[in-house]
């Protein structure tokens, strides 16, 4: 099993696992794990891009940058590609679109799980993230071979030079 779909699944593990009271530690946890298993899904897609050995993926997907990955993010949801694509006339399909806005959505819940002592979770909000992670892991199975998708992932490392002007 892969790395994100153990995240995934302990996500969902943490969001139960105090069937009377919910231990925060325990619903921060599985928010940020709902993410993270995304970030990772999304990252050993994109560094099979660009490395074919397998032994070396895991160092290689250490250079993508959450922030980035987020301003990325951020245009893609809105439907925006890179003006200098290799492929003109690529349209970002609307399930590529929904896991560019989980990315976002999710990685502001981590913030808020990780950082934001103050905030007090409940259970349903760690199952609506471990939800809205379930859901972008589908729309990625059902989007990843589209180009607009392969140009997505390209974009983490590329975005600036691929926007540039011609």
């Amino acid at each position: 099993m892969s790395l994100h779909q153990d995240m995934l699944d302990h996500a969902k593990f943490l969001a139960v696992h105090d069937p009377r009271k919910p231990k925060q530690a325990n619903l921060r946890r599985a928010i940020s794990a709902a993410y993270y298993a995304v970030f990772h899904m999304l990252t050993s897609d994109a560094s099979a891009i660009f490395v074919k050995e397998p032994s070396l993926r895991a160092s290689f997907k250490r250079i993508y940058s959450h922030a980035e990955m987020s301003k990325v993010a951020k245009r893609v949801r809105a439907g925006d590609l890179p003006r200098r694509v290799p492929a003109k006339g690529i349209i970002v399909p609307p399930k590529l679109r929904n896991v560019a806005e989980a990315f976002v959505e999710l990685q502001e819940a981590r913030h808020e799980a990780d950082y934001n002592a103050e905030e007090v979770f409940v259970r349903e909000d760690a199952i609506k993230h471990i939800a809205r992670a379930e859901a972008a892991f589908a729309d990625w199975r059902a989007i990843r071979s589209h180009d607009a998708s392969r140009i997505f992932l390209g974009s983490f490392l590329l975005w600036k030079k691929w926007d540039e002007p011609a």
